[in-house]
């Protein structure tokens, strides 16, 4: 009865939007000049996208260790890093909250549900990754609750045939090595990648000199096939972290030296069928499964710990229509499981096994004409805690002379996670039956332009909050903490500039973003200012590649908890220069050399954790 009754809310609303689309795509039907698109999975299940992607594709050139070095000072997203390689490093984008973006490792999603259904940039390798896509803005109408201010596509799918093996070491006793498999054929592809990090680490501290060392394995599996009229997709990836890291005690709150440690197994699996024996009528069932287990590591003993469970099945069904328009219709049902475990105290009882269920019904539209491309998508999530939320997407864009103007409004939810709906010891959390899911909504303008080899967007947006949850909050009247959505709204609002050009053996990658984000006329913590990066690569001849690099992150807010209640801080702006090089000494051996912060850069994303400083890799690239 639920999806028969989301299913007549659903044609309704869509129908409503299929007239608006139809009545603009005719308005505006006249010819023009094509411009260069490519092929986007994140943004549509019917692979387009009318709104503004950034797409980093790992190529040849040296590269940092973990991937969200390459990802910083990109249009509109901020790290946190707590310190050293492999601590807790969060992303926000466009000024929202890290648990408000949605991972998707081969379209698994990543979020972990134990920690906020936030996901750990800070364990993710970049060995065997091929491409990122970052898409900014609320996704909920394609991805449900947490993608309520993006997402980011992890994708290990390979290009073309390569076994290569590593072997690099470098500053702070680090060694890293990794083996690279593929083969790709017109029948599909098969990838298998290995890569081990070990490192004695840097000091966390502002104070002290013990350094806290790191250790990341990683296994990545991708494959697909294609057999008569079906293609089946298979995709797996185990992560193991061990990372030491500093307690903060009081009077404080800000690490000092210490035998802390925490250990994270993280392993993600998904497969897909897919029938394409009609020019009609696509179906894709898709199959996902996620587990992390995270431990707490005290003086050489587990303290505490948790295992986060994530599951997914979908139903997606593309129809090929008349005059250039498509139609995908999913179903789908989510279940989401933490079990948490932990020594009772005087604070409360942190033993607790807590569980989710949803379903969901989505709706997409597309018009694709020349020069206009418009679609409107619409979905109804039905939670069993939290009730039923509706969100949509509307966009469309139009190129006239190798200029794309584009534009989008969309809508976005995120569910209370389990600590917001139960705390860490729900024996003394006050549970608040009235919490209900916060919301946004957003307006995306931009334009595009293809001209000579140059690539230049400009991208405004204007988003609000409403429902924010502030989930630690004294119930005086309960004599306990709870967590309680607040009134007014969050707004967000900025500009993003991108510039790419190609020139022969040269290219220049650059972007720039100014973001306003604020909470009751107060900036929002550890959103910075300004955002930035110049990305410079020089090829000579088939012998010499050489890459330089610098990104900027402006001044933020963070709160200094070493008062009652806790002080606002300012960090300052930063900028850290990178750059590296590669010798081919062979058509089968290369020598790579790779340079982070070139300059000792003294940075802070949070307050009282100290990043680190200059680090080299230096290793040996074979292929076969």
């Amino acid at each position: 009865v639920r999806i028969v009754r989301m299913c007549s809310s659903l044609v309704r609303h869509l129908l409503s939007v299929t007239a608006i689309a139809n009545l603009l795509c005719g308005a505006l039907a006249f010819a023009d000049e094509d411009i260069v698109t490519e092929l986007i999975v994140s943004a549509s299940r019917l692979e387009t996208t009318e709104q503004q992607v950034y797409i980093v594709d790992m190529d040849d050139t040296p590269r940092p260790l973990m991937a969200v070095d390459m990802l910083r000072g990109i249009s509109s997203l901020a790290v946190s890093q707590s310190g050293n390689r492999g601590s807790l490093t969060q992303i926000r984008l466009r000024g929202a909250e890290a648990n408000h973006v949605m991972v998707l490792i081969d379209g698994v999603q990543a979020n972990d549900p134990a920690i906020g259904s936030e996901f750990n940039f800070g364990t993710l390798q970049s060995i065997g990754i091929t491409r990122i896509e970052i898409l900014n803005g609320p996704q909920s109408a394609i991805h449900g609750s947490d993608a309520l201010a993006g997402v980011i596509y992890i994708d290990t799918t390979p290009v073309a045939d390569r076994s290569t093996a590593y072997l690099g070491i470098g500053s702070a006793q680090t060694v890293t090595s990794s083996i690279d498999f593929a083969r790709v054929n017109s029948d599909g592809y098969v990838s298998a990648s290995i890569g081990a990090i070990k490192s004695d680490g840097t000091n966390v501290s502002l104070v002290g000199n013990e350094n806290d060392a790191f250790k990341n394995n990683n296994l990545n599996f991708n494959a697909q096939r294609s057999v008569a009229n079906w293609t089946v997709k298979l995709t797996s990836r185990i992560t193991r972290s061990w990372t030491d890291f500093d307690p903060t005690p009081y009077p404080a709150f800000v690490p000092i030296d210490g035998d802390l440690r925490n250990d994270t197994d993280t392993r993600l699996i998904g497969i897909s069928g897919i029938w394409d024996g009609s020019d009609y009528w696509t179906p894709n069932i898709h199959l996902a499964t996620t587990r992390a287990r995270l431990s707490n590591v005290s003086d050489g003993a587990i303290s505490d710990g948790s295992i986060g469970k994530r599951s997914n099945i979908t139903f997606s069904n593309n129809f090929r229509l008349l005059n250039n328009r498509r139609l995908n219709l999913t179903v789908g049902h989510h279940s989401e499981e933490l079990l948490r475990h932990g020594v009772p105290s005087v604070y409360g009882d942190p033993n607790q096994i807590q569980q989710t269920q949803s379903s969901n019904i989505a709706a997409e539209y597309l018009y694709t004409g020349q020069p206009v491309t418009a679609s409107v998508s619409i979905r109804r999530d039905h939670n069993s805690l939290f009730g039923n939320a509706t969100t949509y997407g509307m966009s469309g864009s139009v190129v006239l002379r190798s200029t794309k103007w584009f534009a989008r409004i969309g809508s976005g939810f995120k569910n209370p996670t389990f600590t917001e709906r139960f705390g860490y010891t729900p024996d003394t959390f006050v549970g608040n039956p009235d919490l209900t899911p916060e919301s946004a909504k957003e307006l995306q303008l931009g334009v595009h332009r293809f001209w000579r080899g140059i690539d230049l967007s400009l991208v405004y947006f204007n988003a609000h909050l409403k429902d924010e949850i502030d989930g630690f909050v004294y119930d005086p009247a309960n004599m306990g903490f709870t967590a309680r959505n607040l009134t007014g709204r969050s707004h967000r609002s900025g500009i993003e500039a991108t510039v790419e050009i190609e020139r022969g053996s040269h290219s220049l990658d650059t972007s720039y973003s100014v973001i306003k984000s604020t909470e009751s006329g107060l900036r929002e913590v550890r959103r910075p200012r300004t955002l930035g990066r110049i990305n410079y690569t020089f090829r000579v001849g088939d012998q010499w590649l050489l890459t330089a690099g610098l990104t900027h992150t402006g001044s933020q807010i963070d709160t200094d908890f070493s008062t009652y209640p806790g002080t606002r801080c300012r960090l300052d702006p930063y900028q850290r220069v990178n750059a590296g090089m590669t010798f081919r000494v062979s058509p089968h051996l290369q020598l790579q050399l790779f340079v982070e912060n070139l300059f000792n850069a003294k940075t802070q994303d949070i307050f009282g954790y100290r990043n680190p400083g200059t680090t080299t890799q230096i290793g040996i690239h074979a292929s076969l």
